[in-house]
């Protein structure tokens, strides 16, 4: 038994690659059933996902500069873009033609340093439904790196990181939902969910910024000091924020209020949050909100630096990490001792992988 211990102890529990389509984006198929097509220009990236209806799983090989077709493209529904192989990057803004569906967007790098389009990196607006985004890099955008306006639902943007290298005279801004106090009717729209996402270096505000909508975020990792403020619920939103680690930034999470009336003040629920050495307003989050459609479990609070740094990004790791990442080597069920009680969790490991 001592020699079958000192073996398996060394086991590193690597569950094997994929995802878990999840939250209000669940539904997102992409382009499954389509053609799986490696572009490695961006012409022929453009041809693709602005084909109308048309299912396509389009791998992204090496850099997309999309300034050599006018910097941005119109995605239609049913399309899966997918990066693979070293350093998939997109340079540009991937827009949606309005009313489109069904679009996965994962493993990329994304930037739009030049302002192409509307300036973002990802915008998902105008009636644009089931988006599921997971995996990717933003950074380095004019106006905002991910928004989602305009009657948009059913979103999931998972295990992503965002950061800017610069200050770059536009407010270094993440995540616009909801684009005005006027547009009135996004209400009853904009259920998105927000889940191990990293917000790292000069993340400077809309972390997010939310009007109308109905928005779950749990599990983040902020580590964007010296930024405005981070989680506004605004204008009849509605905020539920769980289980997200807030590390040494301004404004964690806050109510903004612009001359509308009480009835139409934003809410936030908030609970099991770690706010570390933080500045600035961290709201009591005693507010009523909705509840998700959706089955989830969040992980332990004080893991989530520890996953979400091994994970998030186009070239963050699959599954979880090393069990020596998280306690003492050995120590499987992070009970700070190693003991029997961790021969169950190390073999149920072993078995899976």
């Amino acid at each position: 038994m001592k020699s079958f211990l000192f073996v398996c102890a060394a086991v590193i529990c690597i569950v094997p690659a994929g995802y878990a389509l999840d939250g209000y984006g669940q539904n997102t198929t992409g382009g499954a059933g389509g053609a799986m097509i490696t572009v490695t220009d961006a012409a022929t990236f453009k041809s693709l996902v602005e084909t109308i209806d048309t299912p396509y799983i389009i791998q992204v090989s090496g850099t997309i500069n999309l300034g050599d077709v006018g910097g941005y493209v119109d995605m239609r529904s049913n399309k899966t873009i997918r990066g693979i192989g070293e350093n998939p990057a997109i340079i540009g803004e991937l827009g949606f033609k309005n009313k489109s569906s069904n679009v996965i967007v994962e493993r990329l790098d994304i930037s739009n340093p030049d302002s192409w389009g509307e300036g973002d990196g990802l915008s998902i607006k105008e009636d644009i439904l089931n988006v599921f985004v997971t995996k990717c890099t933003f950074h380095d955008c004019y106006d905002g790196l991910l928004d989602i306006t305009r009657r948009s639902d059913w979103i999931t943007v998972s295990w992503c990181k965002f950061y800017y290298t610069a200050r770059n005279g536009n407010n270094e801004r993440v995540s616009l939902i909801g684009s005005s106090d006027s547009a009135t009717d996004d209400y009853g729209t904009l259920h998105i969910t927000f889940h191990h996402n990293w917000y790292s270096s000069l993340c400077w505000q809309r972390i997010p910024s939310v009007r109308f909508g109905k928005v779950h975020l749990y599990n983040n990792y902020y580590t964007c000091s010296d930024n405005l403020y981070g989680v506004w619920s605004r204008i009849k939103a509605e905020c539920l924020i769980e289980n997200n680690y807030f590390k040494e930034i301004n404004d964690p999470y806050s109510i903004y209020i612009d001359d509308e009336p009480p009835a139409d003040y934003g809410k936030i629920s908030a609970s099991g949050n770690i706010i570390d050495n933080c500045t600035g307003v961290v709201d009591d989050g005693n507010d009523t909100v909705f509840t998700p459609t959706y089955s989830y479990t969040p992980d332990d609070t004080a893991q989530v630096p520890m996953l979400v740094q091994w994970g998030a990004g186009a070239n963050g790791h699959d599954g979880p990490p090393p069990h020596w990442l998280s306690g003492l080597y050995g120590d499987f069920d992070l009970s700070g001792l190693v003991d029997m009680n961790d021969l169950p969790e190390m073999a149920g490991c072993w078995l899976a992988t």
